[in-house]
Order: C-alpha cells, then sequence, then structure tokens
C-alpha cells in the first residue's frame, strides 16, 4: 500500500493512536480496504462509534455519533453527492498525524478530545443540505417555466432552516457563546450575522449546522447529567467529574466553533485568518478538512482520486503535501489555504 494511507500509518505510532481512542487494527483495516462504497461508510460509522466512546463521556458521544448515520441513510438514496462520513474519519485521522508532527513542535498542539469532536463531527449536518439540494431541482424548473413564459418574476427558492437550534438549557445562547470564542481567537467573524445571511438567501451551509447540533445535543446531555439541583448531594454519581460545567466551557465551546467557521466562505476570512497559535484547533481543522481530497467519491468524480497519487512530509518545520490532480483542482486547494490561514509554511506540490 504504496499511499498517503501507509504513510500516516507508518508515521503515527500505536500509542499516538491509543491517546485518540482509536483502536489499531481497525484504523489499519479501514485505510487497506477497498469495500464498496456504502460499506466503507458502515465501517467509518463503526468506528468512529468506538473512537467517541473511549474518553470517559461514553453518554455524550455515544448520543452525538447517531447524527453521523444520518447522512449513511441519505447517501442510500442518493449515493454519489460529496462523502462526509469517511472523510469525516480520514480527516480525523490526518489530523492526528498533523496535531503530533506539525502542532506539537509549534506548542500549539490540540486536546485529543477536542479533536476527537472536531475531527469526526464536523460535517454531521451535511444532511440539511443535502436536504436542500434535493429540493433544488423543483424550483430550477419553476424558475425555467416562468423564463420560458418571459414573465418577469423574482426566482423562486427553498428555504431550509431550523428553528430553535440556538437555543440552550438555561437560558443560554449558541451564537453568544461560539462569538465568545471567535473574539478570543481574533477572527473578526459574527457568528450570527453570518448564519443570518445564510438564511435570507436560502442557502444551507453544513459547517454552521453542523456546529451548531453538536452543542445543541451536547448542552442537552449536560443538562441531563448535570442538572442545577438545591442540594449537592443529589447530583448523579457518574456527574461530578466528566460532566463539570468547566469542560463545557474549555472544551466543546472551541470544538463547536471551530466546527461553526470550517466552511464558511473564504470571503469571509480577508480581515483576518486563523492563526495556530491563536486559534490551533480551528486551524487544525481547516487544514486537515482541505488536505483530505484522496478517495473522495463525487457527483464529477465517482471513484475519487487514487490515495496513491498524494503523500505528505514535514520537514523543518514545514508541511510537504504532494498531490497528483488536476492542476484546477490543486489551485482551488491552494487559494483557499492560504485565503484562510496564517500561516505560510505549507506548501503543496
Amino acid at each position: 500500500m504504496n499511499s498517503i494511507n501507509s504513510k500516516l500509518l507508518s508515521e503515527i505510532k500505536e500509542h499516538q493512536f491509543f491517546d485518540y481512542g482509536c483502536e489499531v487494527k481497525e484504523i489499519r483495516d479501514f485505510l487497506a480496504s477497498s469495500l464498496p462504497y456504502l460499506d466503507r461508510q458502515r465501517k467509518a460509522i463503526g468506528i468512529i462509534e468506538y473512537i467517541l466512546s473511549q474518553h470517559g463521556k461514553e453518554k455524550l458521544l455515544n448520543q452525538v455519533a447517531e447524527l453521523a448515520r444520518v447522512e449513511h441513510g441519505i447517501q442510500e438514496l442518493q449515493p454519489w453527492v460529496r462523502d462526509h462520513v469517511v472523510h469525516a474519519l480520514r480527516s480525523f485521522i490526518l489530523g492526528i498525524y498533523l496535531n503530533e508532527y506539525f502542532m506539537s513542535p509549534l506548542n500549539t498542539k490540540s486536546d485529543c478530545f477536542q479533536w476527537k469532536l472536531v475531527g469526526l463531527l464536523h460535517d454531521v449536518a451535511y444532511p440539511a443540505q443535502i436536504a436542500k439540494d434535493i429540493l433544488k431541482p423543483f424550483s430550477e424548473k419553476i424558475n425555467e417555466i416562468k423564463r420560458d413564459l418571459n414573465v418577469q418574476a423574482p426566482d423562486v427558492f427553498f428555504r431550509v432552516s431550523p428553528v430553535n437550534l440556538d437555543q440552550l438549557r438555561n437560558r443560554k445562547n449558541s451564537f453568544d457563546l461560539i462569538q465568545s470564542q471567535l473574539d478570543k481567537w481574533g477572527l473578526r467573524i459574527r457568528a450570527k450575522d453570518e448564519y443570518e445571511k445564510m438564511i435570507e438567501a436560502g442557502k444551507m451551509c453544513h459547517g454552521m449546522i453542523s456546529g451548531l447540533s453538536v452543542l445543541y445535543v451536547i448542552d442537552l446531555l449536560y443538562q441531563k447529567f448535570n442538572p442545577r439541583r438545591e442540594h449537592k448531594n443529589i447530583y448523579q454519581p457518574d456527574s461530578t467529574i466528566n460532566w463539570n460545567q468547566k469542560y463545557f466551557i474549555q472544551d466543546i465551546i472551541p470544538a463547536c466553533a471551530a466546527i461553526f467557521i470550517h466552511n464558511l466562505d473564504k470571503s469571509r476570512f480577508q480581515r483576518s485568518k486563523i492563526n495556530p497559535h491563536k486559534a490551533p484547533l480551528a486551524f487544525l481543522l481547516k487544514l486537515s478538512d482541505l488536505l483530505q481530497e484522496w478517495e473522495r467519491p463525487s457527483l464529477e468524480n465517482r471513484e475519487g482520486y487514487d490515495a496513491g497519487k498524494f503523500d505528505i512530509s514535514i520537514i523543518d518545520g514545514n508541511i510537504i503535501f504532494k498531490a497528483d490532480i488536476p492542476e484546477e483542482r490543486k489551485r482551488e486547494i491552494i487559494e483557499e489555504l492560504s485565503a484562510t490561514l496564517d500561516f505560510s509554511d505549507i506548501r503543496i506540490e
């Protein structure tokens, strides 16, 4: 297996995989396998569920892992949309490599638990985007009829927008919490404004919805296992450490903020880019998400690019990413990296 998959397996040590909750044999089998597309998704979901149960917060993560199943069900109906379940696992593995060998020497290494949340769950709301895309042919047909009739009228489009997804327990609001984190990272992005622009335009950004969805579900679980009580001695016995509210603030909110912004259009970063020292978790997600391009089926490329066309190395603090793919796609990746990340030591060949 002479490919980027073999490179990652040879470079990441067993104890490092263990730190992130991975079972090495399962990861090895997954990267080496040539399973049919939907079977590969099923295997990826099983591995994701296992990884998400290995960090002492089983109730939290097993519940959130259910969100990953939704896309699999939709993929069975519409199998050649852009893959995200398998991509999430591959970008998670790539992120382990980058976290250990690129971020760590910069003293910006992300916490293993946070990377599990971010790496594995950053695209869980993609079904919401697919749902809107399924309606698009219908609205386009209406607009086509209008043009054929030569009647002047605004184009028709469908809006798909969640209601109350930002309303957390104890009168907290997701946009306020995410905005607080973006401010700490020095990012001049207004979370609620971006969301409202998306809704007004009738679009669906799976990154924003994923961040809100993960935050909403985890907030429900924190409420269940660490409720406000008049007497401390009636807290559930397994909640005093795992469900302490300080972990919600230091682990969960940064993870969901990173997910929220990872798919924003690159134009939103003109005033401030993601810096690895100020926002290491968001930086690691954006970098891993962009570079994980191999073996990703899409409508235009149903097999995806072969893993043998890719390689990655870290030499003297520089990332050298080799991709033998069409120049147009390579140029798109380079433009996205340079527009969103405040860092120059990444070379795409």
